[in-house]
């Protein structure tokens, strides 16, 4: 059995922090030791995916940017999940009860900022919600690019172009990267292909998602509950 649980960052131990840096690299490519603790030491909370023996076996971190008065956004960082609890939903489960609690404390519109660097992450918007951005079929609203190109723009400056995030880091191994031919016929991944065609080098995908009851789609909401 496993299950998520939320994590401020500034309680999480040392040894946690190893272990899930040992996980990423097992996954990734390029990664840089110095460079994960240090995007780990910039997010509030981190959600651990954990046997009943409290090993972890994934985890996701999340922070709170304030855009304006009226608009926060929930930003994902490094997610993984290791590959026997591939499809389970328990991780994301704890991290989508986290967000909501932050936007229900908020008097204003939150969104989940998600940068995918691979189908698995981008799956997440089309199992759980209605509306997401970039969508396949469905124009991004004005606003909602406006959004996620300012924010962009502010913090990662020439790296951000034409809606994807060109950090130049770490990347899926090869192994794990490889789509077959059931999954390349998914129109959602087709699509996700299209918008981030160099998702193997580590290109990222920025999407944006109202977090609100009123946009979960019915699995997401018998998910959470409500």
């Amino acid at each position: 059995m496993i299950k998520g649980t939320v994590v401020k960052i500034e309680n999480l131990a040392d040894t946690r922090k190893k272990k899930m840096f040992a996980i990423m690299k097992r996954y990734y490519e390029n990664l840089k030791e110095d460079n994960f603790y240090s995007d780990l030491s910039k997010k509030q909370d981190v959600i651990l995916l954990c046997d009943k023996q409290g090993d972890i076996h994934g985890f996701t971190t999340q922070a709170i940017f304030l855009t304006d008065n009226n608009t926060q956004l929930l930003f994902s960082g490094d997610t993984i999940v290791e590959q026997e609890y591939w499809g389970a939903n328990d991780l994301w489960q704890a991290g989508a009860k986290n967000a909501f609690k932050y936007a229900g404390n908020f008097n204003g519109a939150t969104y989940w900022f998600l940068l995918s660097k691979g189908y698995k992450t981008y799956k997440y918007l089309h199992t759980f919600f209605n509306e997401f951005y970039p969508q396949v079929d469905k124009a991004t609203l004005e606003y909602i690019q406006e959004i996620m190109d300012k924010f962009c723009k502010e913090h990662y400056g020439e790296k951000y172009q034409n809606g994807v995030l060109k950090m130049g880091k770490d990347y899926l191994k090869e192994e794990f990267a490889v789509l077959d031919e059931v999954k390349l016929k998914n129109r959602h991944t087709a699509f996700f292909l299209e918008k981030n065609p160099n998702y193997k080098n580590g290109d990222e995908l920025v999407c944006l998602c109202e977090l609100s009851v009123e946009n979960l789609n019915k699995l997401g909401r018998k998910m959470l509950g409500v």
